[in-house]
């Protein structure tokens, strides 16, 4: 599956490429070249999950002058996240000004273009997908299609760690644990329920955001299979480590206050919240 405006067009390599139209009069000196060099420069995982981000919290940017660049903004919290991306690819990172959140930038040509033969492939985000397109044109880079996800794909890591959430609510007196992804567009999200099942819902609230969720032990167990192959690195990823203890207090009903491991249950609440700070 893949989402994308744009037919594929066939390659010797089985990888489809599409170019702009204003790239159709220019024969780009890096065709073919993209596998090589991706292959050398980073391991498959990075440039999956690097895509993965940049479809949740990354922008690409074309300047009136012609300039490229790359943006992803987070939180405070995930400043070791961006320092890993600035150790991969180089760039900067500053805080945004009256705002609780740090901006990481690439700009330079050369580690654009690296970047482009990176992630040429791995991003499918709609808003993105079209970015990525000015970019190569400027670049002169033919763009490669989105191609399909599967369960072992680090993207789905990198998305989650932009744009998901592991959460416990109280429900009818039962605690209810839930791993959400949330995105304005349906086509967005929907990748997640075609490999890991789960429900997608429409929240109308804050002008209206498509939400995929599981709640079921066996889908969220499945998740944590994922996670444990996969590299999470944003700080809320950490509650991925207390799944297994949340079942086995759950099982012992500890979340009851008469329950007789009643305080082990505080004591799980308390790590679980103090991951989120």
């Amino acid at each position: 599956m893949f989402i994308s405006g744009f037919l594929p067009r066939s390659s010797k390599n089985g990888v489809s490429k599409t170019q702009s139209a204003g790239n159709q009069r220019h024969k780009s000196s890096l065709v073919g070249t993209s596998e090589t060099t991706r292959a050398t420069t980073y391991p498959k995982s990075f440039w999956e999950w690097l895509a993965g981000i940049i479809d949740g919290d990354g922008s690409f940017q074309v300047s009136k002058k012609g300039y490229t660049s790359l943006e992803i903004t987070m939180g405070l919290e995930d400043l070791p996240l961006l320092r890993y991306i600035q150790h991969m690819l180089g760039g900067s990172i500053k805080m945004r000004a009256g705002a609780k959140a740090y901006r990481y930038r690439l700009h330079n040509q050369l580690g654009m273009i690296k970047l482009m033969n990176c992630i040429n492939g791995h991003i499918r985000h709609s808003a993105r997908l079209l970015q990525l397109h000015r970019v190569c044109q400027v670049l002169d880079i033919p763009v490669i299609l989105p191609i399909p996800l599967d369960a072992q794909s680090n993207w789905f890591a990198g998305f989650f760690d932009a744009d998901g959430t592991i959460s416990i609510a109280m429900k009818h007196g039962l605690p209810q644990l839930s791993i959400r992804v949330t995105k304005k567009l349906l086509q967005d999200v929907e990748s997640y329920k075609v490999v890991f099942g789960g429900s997608i819902y429409f929240d109308s609230s804050q002008n209206g955001y498509y939400q995929w969720s599981v709640q079921s032990r066996k889908d969220i167990i499945m998740m944590l299979d994922y996670f444990k192959s996969n590299t999470f690195r944003s700080h809320k990823s950490r509650r991925f480590f207390l799944i297994e203890e949340y079942y086995s207090l759950y099982d012992l009903k500890a979340f009851k206050p008469d329950s007789l491991h009643h305080k082990a249950w505080l004591a799980f609440l308390d790590k679980w919240n103090k991951l989120m700070i």
